[in-house]
């Protein structure tokens, strides 16, 4: 959640001790990708090459202060921190073979092209509060975030010139959300907020005409509404439902997609408007079944220019307002059906999963068609001693449909999908011992 702050309501009482959590991360990362990129598209000192090495470190720090008192005779939490992340990346770019002519080897790491340092620094800082009164409850909260990114470029030969640079980020996102407590087994609610979304350095690593980060793209802001309702129903059923919608200024989104190598732009404005809902229950007897579904209708609300088909540098395709954004279906739904017999500690289950048509591309010119696939699951558990062991076994697609799994959003040459695998199983052994 991006927004935490509040103000002290009146009559607030003497606080308690306030406790602090402070928590800390610090992975690494290294990688080293082969595209399929053309020798004759690699020939200009502009374009950084064929193959890509990566090597990333980063690290974050996040410390809270809590504070739990009372306002009004019923408790009031107060929530604030500061999280501050690093990211540390070396980038190198080499051309995907050597020699020229008969001498000429494909598919190897080749001369250098691209060599640079980036890094990415943020720094947040909320606050939240939520009061909990018998029949109301008011969350409030506000995060300021800032986000800049810095790149020192080492290769520097002939037209492909220093393109180190810099550019930063920052917004202020508030949330409010109101809760009613109708009764015991009903909870109506609504809530509504800001967003903010910096692109990532995946998304800045190409300028749609050569090597250099894109500092041109812009972070995309949101605001954002949802009403929904969470109850208790007989025999042990839940319910929650929400209808939700979200519209977002200078959306991110794909300008080029070709050889294995994405550019970024933004879009102007879209608009998300959708309904979700989830039951889950027990049908006796070790029976129980849970059903999830999400209608969602992700719209671009103003037309914009995009890429034809490559080599493109400059958009000059027209998409008007109302095309659907790619690579988001319409429905989604998953169903489940299982049975647990305690004494020997025996799960099974049985998974449904529907995915509705999606567009592949910005002009809507090719849709994915929807796919129903099912799943099969079982595992035992044992206590022996200390140790605690399960074994387990899954079936996914078990009726081996063939189907695009994914999309590739705006690929150049039409190649827009990917093929999911097909009928695929799973056998495995978990242990664990108790000291």
């Amino acid at each position: 959640m991006k927004c935490i702050r509040s103000k002290s309501p009146p009559g607030a009482a003497s606080a308690t001790r306030p406790s602090s959590r402070p928590f800390r991360w610090r992975p690494r990362r290294r990688s080293r990708q082969f595209q399929a990129i053309p020798v004759a598209t690699q020939a200009p000192v502009t374009q950084p090459g064929g193959v890509i090495g990566l090597s990333r470190s980063y690290e974050g720090t996040d410390g809270r202060w809590v504070m739990r008192t009372r306002a009004l005779g019923t408790p009031l939490t107060v929530t604030a921190g500061l999280t501050t992340e690093r990211l540390d990346e070396h980038r190198l770019g080499f051309q995907n073979f050597t020699g020229t002519g008969v001498a000429q080897v494909l598919g190897v790491e080749g001369a250098l092209r691209r060599d640079e340092d980036n890094r990415v620094r943020t720094f947040d800082q909320y606050v939240q509060g939520v009061w909990e009164g018998e029949r109301v409850s008011v969350t409030a909260g506000v995060r300021h975030s800032r986000a800049r990114f810095d790149s020192r470029d080492h290769f520097i030969s002939g037209a492909n010139g220093d393109d180190s640079g810099a550019v930063a980020y920052s917004a202020t996102t508030p949330v409010a959300g109101v809760v009613w407590h109708a009764n015991d087994r009903l909870n109506l609610y609504v809530s509504a907020g800001r967003g903010f979304e910096t692109p990532t350095f995946n998304e800045l690593a190409y300028r749609p005409g050569g090597g250099g980060l894109n500092f041109n793209l812009r972070s995309a802001t949101s605001r954002q509404l949802e009403v929904g309702a969470k109850a208790l129903l007989g025999g042990n059923w839940k319910l929650n439902a929400a209808l939700f919608e979200a519209r977002t200024s200078d959306e991110l989104v794909v300008l080029t997609n070709s050889g294995g190598r994405s550019t970024f732009q933004n879009a102007g404005r879209t608009r998300r408007r959708g309904f979700e809902a989830a039951l889950d229950g027990t049908l006796g007897g070790g029976w129980s079944a849970s059903i999830a579904a999400t209608a969602l209708q992700a719209e671009y609300a103003t037309g914009f220019l995009t890429c034809g088909p490559p080599p493109c540098t400059v958009p000059t395709v027209a998409i008007p307002a109302g095309q659907r954004i790619p690579g988001i279906p319409r429905t989604m739904l998953f169903g489940e059906l299982a049975w647990t017999h305690k004494p020997w500690g025996l799960e099974t289950a049985a998974e449904l999963r529907h995915t509705g048509r999606m567009a592949v591309d910005d002009a809507n010119s090719d849709f994915a068609g929807a796919s129903t696939v099912l799943a099969l699951r079982a595992s035992l558990r044992q206590a022996v001693g200390a140790w605690r062991l399960r074994e387990f076994v899954r079936v996914d697609n078990v009726t081996d449909r063939r189907y695009a799994g994914s999309v590739i959003v705006n690929e150049g040459n039409g190649r827009f999908f990917e093929p999911a695998p097909g009928r695929n199983w799973l056998l495995g052994v978990n242990a664990a011992y108790t000291f």
